[in-house]
């Protein structure tokens, strides 16, 4: 570091030196870390089957279904990041930071089987 001084001897003086980190000098607006966040979510698909009423009189049943559910399928995107719609994390202190990616966990998938039974 010192040989590096020697070559720069005016170096403290400007906003950028070899003893502070330049991360806090960074105010201005800078498309470097833009990304395309365009995507194609397949949010939720159900798939359901109505029982035939014939099937169903033995048992005193006036209607049955059978169901399946999934959540969050799919998300089709180019986006490095987890979740391309983003949101703005309380900890980060950009809340008023729209398309600030904040790092948030994916979101989550979840399946449902259901039976829906009128007696």
């Amino acid at each position: 570091m010192t040989r590096f001084k020697e070559l720069n001897p005016n170096e403290s003086s400007r906003i950028w030196n070899l003893n502070t980190t330049n991360s806090s000098y960074i105010t201005y607006p800078s498309s470097y870390y833009v990304e395309d966040g365009s995507y194609l979510r397949i949010a939720q698909v159900t798939l359901g089957y109505t029982l035939p009423k014939k099937w169903l009189q033995k048992a005193m049943i006036s209607n049955a279904r059978v169901y399946f559910t999934a959540n969050n399928l799919a998300t089709i995107t180019g986006y490095s990041g987890y979740d391309p719609e983003v949101s703005a994390g309380d900890n980060d202190h950009v809340i008023c930071t729209p398309g600030y990616d904040s790092s948030t966990y994916p979101r989550s998938r979840s399946y449902v089987i259901g039976l829906n039974l009128t007696f």
